[in-house]
């Protein structure tokens, strides 16, 4: 089938990226149209709001995770029953793993695409000079081709008239509307970006419905419709693989902990767990709920639990639940970042010390600062729930330290993008946790492992 497709970049962060995919997806779902969204990079927050619009699971499209390959795979299987694919990107269009290439980038994932750039760009205080900015773009951004252009914050409707003349007669590259600023339009953040679409899920859906509403007024949809359709050689040939087949003896029950505090999972990860012959069992430790005593694995996924340490405290039974299910059971449990610090013995914030789950021998504490931030490569150091020796790829951004621990037994060895750095996390026969969010398509012998244990 054919469809359509843009990747949406922006010069930089805090451009307006999000907020103009967003108005998009709305836009094009109200007018009936099936959207399918992607993001570049390994964020949790963005993909949340685009299946919050879109009714959709989004799916991260990253280089360095998953490898060239897995992009165009994932790209092709799940786009293939859409109108259009809209796939918000990261960072600055041409900000990578190096900074003396695109590899890595937004655009890259493009150019591997064939994908059409709309190119947001943040036009507070600018008028002609927007133009230069385009044009360096699209100088730089070597085999991906800018299509077009949106502009965000424009101070009236005569401003984006100025700017769209402007990058028109210079480039040669559309200008297709242009979004009026408003505060009141202007979704909550705080220090990872947007507050999660499961903690503003009302509020979040009104704005964007006005949002759109307001760019509606000057956008240019058949422009748009255009541009997303110049190319339809998206797949680049790529055959979508079968779904695995399963050869386990006993279908494994994975209970995974989904709420307000715990939802930073891969959509590719619930995938794959699936496709190996897994069955899904949510629970909300924020309620209280116990760990399904069905499941035979267990997985603890990040999020914010630092946010919602009063509801967690709220449940002892809860916490000694989960505790029997780790040390008593051994259920074969992974932990990633807000799930690692969840099994720890407390979590710190702001001088008040919030009892947890006791599974792991130490104590967090929540910091103002970013304590870590970007990929990472895991090399398994314990024989358990996956072999030794098994790498995975994956990424990590917290706000959050060690206090104190007690004979932590170290899961990983972990290195980044561009340099070493040291072992990471607490692991057993029986458990692995540690910081690093992991990419289970990186390393789905590893994963097949796991489930194969009870």
């Amino acid at each position: 089938m054919s469809r359509g497709c843009l990747l949406i970049g922006a010069p930089a962060s805090g451009s307006g990226k999000t907020t103009i995919s967003l108005a998009l997806m709305a836009l094009l779902t109200a007018h009936g149209k099936r959207v399918q969204a992607f993001k570049v990079g390994p964020d949790y927050i963005d993909p949340a709001f685009h299946h919050l619009i879109t009714g959709r699971h989004s799916y991260n499209l990253d280089v360095w995770m998953g490898g060239e390959e897995d992009v165009r795979r994932t790209f092709t299987r799940h786009s293939q029953d859409a109108d259009i694919a809209l796939i918000e990107g990261v960072m600055g269009l041409l900000d990578g793993v190096s900074s003396d290439s695109n590899w890595g980038s937004s655009a890259h994932v493009a150019e591997l695409l064939d994908c059409p750039i709309l190119l947001v760009l943040d036009i507070h205080a600018m008028a002609r000079s927007a133009a230069a900015v385009v044009k360096g773009f699209q100088v730089l951004s070597g085999g991906a081709s800018i299509r077009a252009v949106v502009l965000n914050r424009a101070g009236s409707a005569r401003h984006g008239a100025m700017v769209k003349s402007a990058i028109e007669q210079e480039t040669g590259v559309p200008v297709l509307g242009y979004l009026i600023h408003d505060a009141s339009i202007v979704l909550p953040e705080r220090h990872l970006g947007l507050i999660t679409a499961q903690e503003t899920r009302d509020e979040s859906r009104r704005k964007l419905e006005v949002t759109a509403q307001i760019l509606g007024e000057s956008l240019d949809v058949e422009e748009l419709w255009r541009v997303a359709n110049q190319s339809d050689d998206h797949s680049k040939s790529v055959v979508v693989p079968r779904t695995p087949k399963s050869h386990l003896s006993k279908r494994p029950r994975v209970a995974v902990a989904y709420d307000r505090a715990f939802n930073f999972y891969y959509p590719a990860n619930l995938d794959l767990l699936t496709q190996l012959g897994a069955e899904l069992l949510w629970f909300q430790p924020t309620s209280g709920d116990h760990v399904p005593r069905e499941a035979t694995h267990l997985y603890l996924g990040g999020g914010f639990p630092g946010e919602y340490l009063a509801d967690l405290v709220q449940h002892p039974d809860m916490l000694a639940d989960v505790r029997h299910r780790v040390l008593c059971d051994q259920i074969p449990t992974l932990a990633e970042c807000g799930g690692y610090m969840f099994l720890g013995e407390a979590i710190w914030s702001h001088g008040t010390r919030f009892p947890m789950v006791g599974a792991i021998p130490m104590e967090t504490e929540m910091t103002p600062s970013l304590q870590e931030l970007g990929y990472r490569e895991m090399t398994v150091l314990t024989e358990g729930i996956f072999p030794f020796g098994s790498r995975f790829r994956g990424h990590a951004y917290h706000h959050s330290r060690i206090r104190r621990s007690n004979g932590l037994v170290s899961a990983y060895q972990v290195s980044s993008a561009r340099a070493p750095l040291a072992p990471e996390g607490h692991g057993t026969s029986k458990l692995v946790a540690g910081y690093s969010h992991l990419y289970f398509p990186s390393a789905p012998e590893a994963v097949r492992t796991w489930l194969e244990q009870a």
